[in-house]
């Protein structure tokens, strides 16, 4: 049995209704009707009378909801007693898509962090999808997920599916990132139909959802140019955008000290469709740790820095 689940049914008791619990919880109301149906089919009884007076829980409710509330009384001594053994220890758990101006501003958070005497630190780079499985799946505890707004209402039934919740972190244009010797590198006014016969790096693992029978590229502009090279890791498109003559990328806006140190620039391009967003996703009634919370405000500070 989910212990999410006793939160919930204890939650619909106190307020007398799956409305207003639903809301205290930030979930649509029908899921969290739902959810009770399954405990109550579960449990094999009903658990609540649906009255004009509300939600009233029934005489098997009643006990159920007593070891309910004695289970979680439980857990929340477990959690004390680990937080007072981690004291002064950095916890973190997070996965986000591979963005230059994400990662400084995870550096920028952890060396505010020197002072604590045990770090442990999970930080992981990949899809939209893996972050959404990991964060319901609870690997990782907070996600942020990279969405063209052309494909926004999928992402948002899909973390809808998975009980997720999210918050819009910051929209913006792709930009085309290259090296100072690229042929295009003093254009004025570009568009993606300029790069067709260069070559894009693309991660090969990042596929826009597809809505027909064909695969959709990894490629901002859905694969226009004809040539591409396919990486997995962030950490060698820096090199391959320097060495290979004409190579280019799509990606989020890049901060000056990265293009400074590694001899890129980026400029701005257009082709249709070219709106982005980044969503903070997390589980339905997920408390912020303090670390996490000075990790958003690094990161809000760090989009204010890119977005003048």
């Amino acid at each position: 049995m989910n212990l999410s689940y006793l939160k919930y049914a204890v939650e619909v008791e106190k307020t007398g209704s799956i409305t207003k619990a639903a809301q205290n919880f930030y979930m649509n109301q029908p899921h969290l009707s739902k959810i009770i149906r399954e405990l109550e089919r579960d449990l094999g009884c009903d658990i609540f009378d649906r009255t004009s007076r509300g939600m009233v829980p029934t005489k098997k409710g009643e006990e159920f909801l007593r070891y309910a509330k004695a289970i979680l009384v439980q857990e929340e001594q477990i959690e004390a007693l680990c937080v007072k053994n981690s004291e002064k220890a950095l916890e973190v758990n997070l996965c986000v898509p591979r963005a230059t101006y994400i990662s400084y501003a995870f550096s920028e958070f952890l060396k505010n962090m020197d002072s604590c005497p045990s770090v442990n630190v999970h930080y992981m780079e990949t899809n939209s999808r893996d972050i959404i499985r990991g964060v319901s799946g609870k690997t990782f505890d907070v996600g942020i997920i990279r969405c063209q707004a052309l494909y926004e209402s999928y992402y948002m039934k899909l973390l809808q599916d998975e009980n997720l919740e999210w918050k819009e972190l910051w929209q913006f244009s792709c930009n085309v990132l290259m090296s100072s010797g690229h042929p295009l590198a003093s254009g004025d006014n570009l568009t993606y139909l300029d790069f067709t016969d260069y070559i894009e790096i693309v991660q090969g693992d990042i596929q826009n959802p597809s809505f027909t029978f064909e695969a959709q590229d990894a490629s901002a502009t859905g694969g226009n140019s004809k040539k591409t090279v396919s990486i997995y890791d962030r950490g060698s498109q820096f090199e391959l955008l320097r060495q290979l003559p004409g190579a280019y990328m799509w990606t989020s806006p890049v901060p000056y000290g990265c293009l400074t140190s590694s001899g890129l620039i980026q400029k701005t391009c257009s082709y249709p469709g070219n709106i982005h967003k980044d969503l903070l996703i997390y589980r339905s009634g997920y408390r912020f740790s303090k670390e996490e919370e000075e990790f958003l405000r690094c990161l809000s500070r760090m989009v204010s820095r890119l977005s003048d």
